[in-house]
């Protein structure tokens, strides 16, 4: 896979759903993040070809009016949160709902809706704005990077899937600024120690995973990973 193939089509996609994400409060999530925020949107920490958008449930009305204005997609007939691509030069879209409202990060629901139906994850209930990046011309809101690193890390997900999110945790980490590592450590600490407790296991599985291809190879960065878990006063982390 041609990582600058693959930029062309992210940010192709991005600007066909531009309408969407200039809706309020709308985030670009998951695993395209690392590859947005690096320099230019280099996106070299490719780990799957999709886009993952979260939508507030106070935009669902609009977001939904947004989706007869979009070129090139059509809604999957078996999952409608889901855009599915009608040509090569686009990637696929999956769209999640964000509720504030919800207290407890392990809980999920399904927003029903005849035409526009989400998922709606406790985790990503955290998410709060941060930087929107722009890249030819196109404006991308994403959330903090330390909000997503914390719903990567707590989600419980196993086999490839667990795995390519740990890939994207190591993404994150490689562009991740000091500001976003203070306040990642912040956010862990206010958590309760079940969830740190998956969160430091996790990331020690993260340090152990072998290298995946055309994704981030986690062998080059044990370090960094050590070093993180110690930080967050991790229980055999060493010095």
């Amino acid at each position: 896979m041609c990582a600058v193939d693959f930029r062309a089509k992210l940010l192709n996609t991005l600007r066909a759903i531009q309408p969407v994400i200039e809706q309020p409060g709308v985030l670009v999530v998951g695993s395209e993040v690392p590859n947005l925020l690096e320099s230019a949107a280099a996106s070299t920490l490719v780990v799957s070809e999709d886009v993952d958008v979260g939508i507030p449930l106070s935009c669902h009305g609009g977001v939904k009016e947004c989706l007869h204005r979009l070129d090139g997609f059509h809604q999957s007939p078996d999952e409608p949160s889901v855009l599915v691509p009608e040509r090569e030069d686009l990637i696929e879209v999956n769209f999640l709902g964000l509720d504030p409202a919800l207290t407890d990060l392990t809980e999920c629901y399904v927003l029903e809706d005849a035409e526009l139906p989400l998922l709606v994850f406790g985790a990503l209930s955290r998410m709060r704005p941060g930087r929107t990046v722009e890249v030819e011309g196109v404006r991308i809101p994403l959330p903090r990077t330390a909000d997503l690193l914390l719903e990567k890390l707590i989600t419980e997900r196993s086999g490839v899937k667990g795995d390519r999110d740990l890939l994207v945790v190591l993404g994150l980490l490689l562009v991740a600024t000091d500001t976003d590592l203070a306040q990642f450590e912040e956010a862990y600490s206010e958590l309760a120690t079940d969830l740190q407790h998956a969160m430091v296991t996790n990331l020690t599985v993260l340090s152990l995973l072998e290298p995946m291809k055309d994704m981030p190879d986690p062998t080059q960065h044990r370090a960094r990973i050590a070093r993180l878990l110690r930080q967050l006063g991790a229980p055999g982390a060493g010095p």
